[in-house]
């Protein structure tokens, strides 16, 4: 079989699956409170009733297809989209600043066009000088030296949500916070800034998307009233099985955003075209709102994300899944502490936020780093610690037979240590004399050959040592100088 059928096949079915899942993703990226009118303090759904069988078979298939995403990145298949993604979207990348810039300017200029909507089409407000920050902050976009006043604009109205509707709702639109810092940052010269703001841009959109995915599995009775209005999305499916499937493929592809280059690429380019779809579904309400999400994920899709991959395939499945778990737990948690009593919300919160490290943790690889570091130290304390005192065939000890080595061939000891009776020179005289007497005792002239075979002796006796060149050449003012020897003896 050829390699091209190999992958033809897998292929096939891969596409017939997106083209079967598009109607449910076109709800699911509908934003449900859009549409619908949803009290964020009503209780959610209590979690042993979430985990339904059907939760679980489209979970583990939301797992099985992550892990193949995953491995096809690493395979030559993956090489090749990933190139003509770079080919196709090589002119969109050179130009990301621009395309934010004018999207966040119509955005915001629709938004004071409206006169009635704070970010989004379900915050209403109608002060006046909500249309003033609205337009000042389309108009600052146009100058570089401008972009941190619209930051601000940007945080204020986000800050005027929340004293509005509350911390609890505005969780849904991090995004907003994303756009702040990206043009916050775009004023910097700074090459680690500058693409700093292009994670903070992916990380927010990936959560805007991530956190109101929760909304289909706690609150499916928000859901049922939208898959009424459209029964063609459902494909004949029951609402409950639709509204799960809905939940999993907002979850799996908002996921993706914080994996590797090509996944969250291909992650986007899904995203950005469903909501284009559900454009025509919902109309221009939903088309305004998403405005500045689709341009984001234009820039996901453009970016090559050339940073090493650390994460592997084996590790998807595994991480995707306990993601899933911490989301569930932190959402119905959170909701319990900002409603209700924070007793009740201790369990599930630190539940979520322990597996939310534990995942982050490992993504990063510090257990391998730990593992390794402490490795290193073990076998550094095992090199300094005291040699253990074994017996050899003969009963000495190792440490007996160092100190017979020591014995043996003595260290050399410096002339400045050496007692002047041990060189033979009177205690007075070695008191003032300016020159070691071992300088006037005669001996006979050494030849190189003669020189360089005494020269392995030298660490042999105190003699031999106190006849070395270098330190009496130093103290004389020029070390190196071949004659200087034969001189010092002539006189």
């Amino acid at each position: 079989m050829s390699v091209g059928s190999r992958v033809a096949t897998p292929m096939i079915f891969l596409g017939c699956l997106v083209m079967n899942v598009i109607p449910m993703a076109t709800v699911a990226n509908a934003h449900v409170k859009w549409f619908v009118p949803c009290d964020s303090s009503e209780q959610p759904l209590p979690l042993r009733e979430v985990f339904t069988p059907t939760f679980c078979l489209l979970s583990m298939l939301f797992v099985v297809l992550f892990f193949v995403a995953c491995r096809l990145e690493q395979t030559t298949l993956g090489a090749t989209l990933s190139s003509h993604l770079d080919r196709w979207t090589g002119q969109l990348h050179l130009r990301t600043d621009d395309l934010l810039r004018a999207a966040a300017a119509v955005s915001f200029a629709l938004l004071w066009a409206d006169g009635g909507v704070i970010l989004t089409p379900e915050l209403k407000g109608s002060s006046t000088w909500l249309s003033a920050i609205q337009v000042l902050i389309a108009t600052y976009l146009f100058a570089r030296a401008t972009l941190p006043a619209a930051a601000c604009g940007v945080v204020v109205l986000y800050g005027l949500g929340v004293a509005t509707y509350g911390l609890f709702h505005m969780l849904d639109y991090p995004v907003f916070l994303g756009i702040g810092a990206y043009f916050a940052l775009s004023a910097s010269r700074n090459p680690r800034l500058l693409a700093l703001r292009l994670d903070c841009l992916r990380w927010t959109v990936a959560l805007t998307l991530l956190w109101p995915s929760m909304e289909k599995f706690l609150y499916p009775e928000w859901i049922a009233p939208i898959a009424a209005a459209h029964p063609q999305l459902t494909l004949g499916v029951d609402v409950a099985t639709f509204i799960t499937a809905a939940g999993v493929v907002e979850f799996g592809l908002a996921f993706a955003l914080f994996w590797t280059p090509l996944v969250r690429r291909l992650a986007a380019l899904a995203l950005t075209l469903l909501l284009v779809a559900a454009m025509f579904e919902f109309g221009k309400t939903d088309g305004i709102g998403h405005l500045m999400i689709v341009a984001i994920l234009l820039v996901v899709v453009a970016d090559p994300g050339r940073q090493p991959v650390r994460h592997g395939p084996a590790l998807a499945p595994l991480v995707s899944g306990v993601i899933l778990l911490a989301m569930l737990l932190l959402y119905s948690g959170a909701h319990t502490l900002y409603y209700g009593s924070w007793l009740a919300a201790g369990v599930p919160l630190i539940s979520g936020a322990a597996l939310l490290t534990l995942s982050l943790v490992y993504l990063h690889g510090l257990p391998h780093t730990l593992l390794s570091t402490a490795a290193r130290l073990s076998q550094r304390v095992i090199s300094v610690s005291p040699m253990r005192r074994s017996r050899d065939v003969d009963g000495e000890t190792a440490g007996d037979v160092q100190l017979q080595q020591a014995a043996t061939f003595p260290m050399p000891v410096p002339v400045s240590m050496v007692a002047p009776a041990a060189l033979e020179t009177p205690a007075t005289e070695a008191s003032w004399s300016p020159i070691p007497s071992f300088l006037t005792t005669p001996q006979p002239a050494l030849t190189r050959a003669s020189e360089a075979k005494a020269r392995p002796q030298a660490n042999l006796s105190l003699v031999s040592f106190a006849d070395l060149e270098f330190p009496h050449e130093l103290a004389a003012g020029g070390a190196g100088a071949p004659n200087q020897r034969q001189q010092r003896q002539d006189w």
